[in-house]
């Protein structure tokens, strides 16, 4: 299963072709969005910014790499990605909200051919949640307890001096140059997991923070 979720989420509409293009799901461990493709964003917005009451309200769409498949995540109350960001399956995306023609908090997850209306495919099919009412698992809550008790343990704070462990790819999977698992940074932001460090206020990158040791 392929969800927008860490977690547990609940199907709460079910997809019904043209009636209805997506699932509507909500979060139940969290209300964080994750995209559930490697691709890039081709807008992250409002759907009409001068009536914010309107269709998916603030969402994201993706293009999944290599494909003209396009993956909608609507009704957001907040974004975390911008139009033209790389993205890989997992990375946060926003946050679960009622924005848009919406009567309460929700996420519509829909996709579609080409950027297309009228072109949707069958998400369930492609995601692998059951087009049945009720709470789901995806399974990747193990994952994200994992990576915050090792930030815990790790007891990171802004100022700490560290390293990147040799080999470690950036917070969206992106290579490093050679140098930078010899140099020694500072943590100048920390979101959970995601730790940017930088030096003299200059950032370099943001990591997992796994992927740093404290010295």
């Amino acid at each position: 299963m392929n969800s927008p979720y860490m977690g547990r989420f609940r199907i709460s509409q079910l997809y019904k072709g043209v009636a209805h293009d997506g699932l509507d799901l909500v979060g139940v461990d969290s209300k964080s969005i994750h995209s559930t493709v490697n691709g890039v964003v081709l807008y992250a917005g409002w759907e009409n910014r001068f009536n914010h009451r309107q269709g998916f309200g603030q969402y994201v769409k993706i293009r999944r790499t290599g494909t003209q498949e396009v993956y909608y995540f609507g009704h957001l109350s907040s974004l975390l990605v911008k139009t033209g960001d790389t993205v890989r399956i997992t990375d946060p995306i926003g946050i679960e909200g009622s924005t848009g023609r919406s009567t309460g908090s929700h996420l519509h997850y829909c996709m579609r051919m080409g950027d297309i209306k009228g072109q949707h495919r069958d998400i369930n099919r492609i995601s692998g949640i059951p087009n049945v009412i009720g709470t789901y698992d995806d399974g990747y809550v193990s994952r994200m307890q994992t990576l915050e008790e090792q930030a815990q343990q790790l007891s990171l704070s802004v100022g700490d001096r560290v390293r990147v462990r040799q080999g470690a790819t950036d917070y969206k999977g992106k290579k490093l140059a050679a140098f930078v698992y010899r140099t020694v940074y500072q943590v100048q932001q920390i979101s959970g997991d995601r730790i940017v460090i930088g030096i003299g206020g200059q950032v370099t990158a943001a990591m997992h923070a796994a992927d740093l040791t404290r010295i």
